[in-house]
């Protein structure tokens, strides 16, 4: 997940929870990765250590959503492939799908994969993302999830991945939190609210100006969708289900009229505010800064320029459908 913790600097933090037994995402609950088509991707990496000319390797995890079955497809975000190993006469990525057989899947190799360099995903987060394409057999009749085009934006969200927080134990399967998404990004009390700045207002200022910061990477309306960590008394509250390391490219869903999910997004940028403020409450010597992510971003798939790489890999041999069926009641649109 690309984290980004101080001005101007965007800092990727590669491999982006239950350590509450009713709370992980972090603090989110346990669902079958088929249930919502969310797997676990391992990723190799190789970084060049110019003091000494050698080179060092380290892995990651991200979370990625299955999109189509013929063939295998998946989405994931773009900044979880920063200085991946590659193989093969094509260049491909070096990286494989945790435990497949949870999900049925065997006989998997990697064949396609779309994405752009992490210096373009850095300066713009339309870029964010990256399509998987394999050659598999499927066994299981896990159902692939369908992009929904509609713009409106739905009352609830229902964000995964396979991502945990500090001290939670690792799971064999993904982790979900239902939220409601911030409605107005131009708003910065939505993030952290008024009472805030009058508690430290030189504090509140700086998170503001890197909030804003944020706004002018996308480098267009509306690409992004937000979920914040306010509880319903407007308070910031760290055990609130939030999307944190392991979680990038993990899906954000929407149940359709006939109970489906369908993907509106990715899970693709955390925000957090430093420095720790005496004056916040909310921040306990207790609880890691690990803990306090202020927002998060997920990369909303029907943006025109999302759009149109995805229509790109469709045309170039992915599997990857489109829909605009109509929303549950309960998730009214505004």
């Amino acid at each position: 997940m690309l984290i980004r913790r101080t001005m101007p600097l965007l800092v990727a933090c590669l491999g982006l929870g239950i350590g509450h037994s009713t709370q992980a995402l972090i603090h989110g609950l346990t669902f079958p990765g088929m249930a919502i088509s969310t797997v676990k991707l391992s990723i190799q990496h190789a970084h060049y250590l110019q003091s000494v000319e050698k080179w060092e390797y380290y892995d990651s995890i991200c979370s990625a959503a299955i999109v189509g079955r013929k063939p295998l497809t998946l989405l994931t975000a773009a900044h979880c492939l920063k200085e991946v190993r590659v193989s093969g006469p094509t260049d491909l990525p070096v990286l494989s799908i945790a435990q497949p057989e949870l999900l049925g899947i065997e006989d998997i190799t990697l064949k396609q994969a779309f994405y752009r360099p992490f210096e373009k995903v850095s300066e713009d987060l339309t870029q964010d993302v990256a399509v998987l394409v394999f050659d598999a057999k499927i066994v299981s009749p896990i159902q692939p999830l369908r992009i929904r085009l509609d713009d409106s934006l739905p009352e609830t969200i229902m964000i995964c991945g396979y991502g945990r927080g500090y001290g939670e134990a690792d799971t064999r399967h993904p982790r979900c939190g239902e939220r409601k998404p911030v409605r107005d990004l131009s708003d910065f009390f939505q993030v952290l609210p008024r009472s805030y700045r009058e508690m430290d207002e030189m504090l509140h200022l700086q998170a503001q100006t890197q909030f804003a910061y944020t706004q002018e990477l996308v480098h267009a309306e509306k690409a992004l969708l937000a979920v914040n960590r306010l509880n319903e008394m407007d308070q910031y509250d760290h055990t609130i289900a939030m999307p944190t390391v392991g979680d990038s490219g993990g899906p954000w869903l929407v149940l359709n009229a006939r109970g489906e999910y369908e993907l509106l997004g990715i899970t693709s940028l955390v925000e957090r505010f430093y420095n720790p403020s005496p004056h916040w409450p909310f921040f306990q010597k207790q609880v890691p800064l690990s803990e306090y992510p202020y927002i998060a971003y997920g990369l909303r798939l029907s943006h025109p320029e999302v759009l149109g790489f995805l229509q790109y890999a469709q045309h170039s041999g992915a599997d990857i459908q489109f829909t605009s069926a109509p929303l549950f009641p309960y998730n009214r649109q505004h």
